[in-house]
């Protein structure tokens, strides 16, 4: 029996999220939607999507009654096979902190917090600079040049991986990997997809747990020798398995969001060639383009979580168990919160409002990190290129999953 049947909710058939149409463009859903039904019923996915800022942002704020769980279990059920697969490989049903619910939550969250430190992330700066004009110097500016494998892709990457420690030599590897987890978690693949994928997630799990071990035996001022330190104090507090979890959640999340996150921001801004003047004009602008291009159009657009008890969400009456597909991109375009939320405005007042981040105890702890990233790369390619600009007639592609959303690839001409 589907949550549909317990509750009386407005039943959308032809809402799909991994349509054509929808990766395509999921602004224009958006607006074909009723504005009446904030709390709608996807047939597609037997989840009830929210779409309100109010009700997305009142579901962040209670975790006594809206579960994590489902953030990062796979969308559609797994063959036997695939399932199996994964569990052999240690990858349990709550896989890492961010679909983890109190008290099991803060006893990955407090340690990471630690371990993460404003101090960590600020002395990243240099080195985030440094990467971004390696990369950029690679560039001949008389061609045009594809800017994720140039710079979205690369640059958060090698960002996150050094500062977990992970050997350069292992990088492809683990964006391979990252791959794999985002069909497997938050896309639809076939059951032979999902067994290949679940070898995959097994193998990465695998590493990840030998990684750690290694540098239990061999500490450096690694983000993961610092969480070792807090094992070491007390193993009981943060045991090795945990830390190989915290690092599963941070080398997806560290690298992908924030790869479309300037993905979407250079191509916000030189879809309107004034914005990108605007910008290069005055590189003030600049927080503020990372800002409402993460309302306009966030790198994660979807997170999900699962009603603990029977609730009243928008209206509408849901029982207990009932999916709930948050969705993130709908809460930037709130006109309640957002005036006019149509026009990309380099001037809001309240971009930073946003809730592409989350809010409450699940906050994305790399959201300065990603910020940063996003603003130096930003930086530079103004300063380099300010006659930046799309080449014509190169289409945009979109990876076929729920939650993570930024150009496969976005062809530029320097000049």
């Amino acid at each position: 029996m589907t949550t549909s049947e317990h509750a009386a909710c407005p039943a959308h058939a032809d809402f799909d999220p991994l349509s054509p149409a929808f990766l395509a463009d999921p602004f224009a859903v958006l607006a074909s939607l009723p504005r009446e039904t904030p709390v709608f019923y996807a047939t597609s996915l037997d989840y009830f999507v929210v779409t309100r800022y109010a009700d997305i942002e009142a579901v962040f704020l209670d975790p006594e009654t809206y579960s994590a769980a489902p953030a990062q279990l796979p969308l559609v059920p797994l063959v036997p096979e695939a399932a199996q697969i994964l569990l052999a490989g240690g990858h349990k049903p709550q896989p890492s902190m961010v679909s983890l619910d109190p008290p099991a939550h803060p006893r990955l969250r407090l340690p990471t917090v630690r371990a993460f430190t404003p101090r960590r992330v600020a002395e990243m700066g240099p080195q985030i600079r440094a990467t971004v004009d390696h990369l950029l110097d690679a560039v001949n500016p008389s061609a045009p040049f594809d800017l994720v494998a140039t710079l979205t892709f690369p640059l958060p990457a090698t960002t996150i991986f050094s500062f977990m420690g992970i050997p350069e030599t292992d990088w492809p590897q683990l964006k391979e990997w990252c791959g794999h987890r985002a069909s497997l978690a938050w896309g639809r693949p076939t059951p032979t997809e999902q067994v290949h994928h679940a070898k995959n997630m097994a193998a990465y799990r695998g590493y990840l747990r030998a990684f750690v071990a290694r540098k239990a035996a061999a500490s450096d001022d690694t983000f993961t020798s610092a969480l070792l330190v807090i094992h070491d104090e007390d193993p009981g507090a943060l045991t090795q398995e945990e830390i190989s979890s915290i690092l599963f959640s941070l080398s997806f999340a560290g690298h992908e969001t924030t790869n479309n996150l300037i993905g979407n921001l250079v191509r916000r801004l030189l879809e309107e060639p004034a914005r990108w003047n605007a910008v290069v004009a005055d590189p003030a602008l600049i927080p503020d383009a990372v800002d409402e291009t993460l309302r306009y159009d966030p790198p994660v657009p979807v997170w999900r979580r699962m009603t603990k008890r029977p609730v009243t969400l928008g209206g509408v009456d849901l029982p207990a168990g009932a999916k709930l597909f948050l969705w993130l991109a709908a809460s930037g375009r709130d006109a309640s919160i957002f005036p006019e939320p149509e026009r990309f405005d380099l001037r809001r007042p309240n971009a930073s409002k946003t809730l592409a981040f989350g809010k409450g105890i699940h906050y994305c702890l790399g959201a300065a990190l990603g910020k940063l990233e996003a603003q130096l790369a930003l930086e530079a390619l103004t300063r380099r290129f300010p006659r930046l600009r799309l080449v014509e007639g190169k289409g945009l592609s979109f990876h076929p999953n729920i939650s993570f959303r930024g150009p496969q690839s976005l062809w530029v001409q320097a000049a």
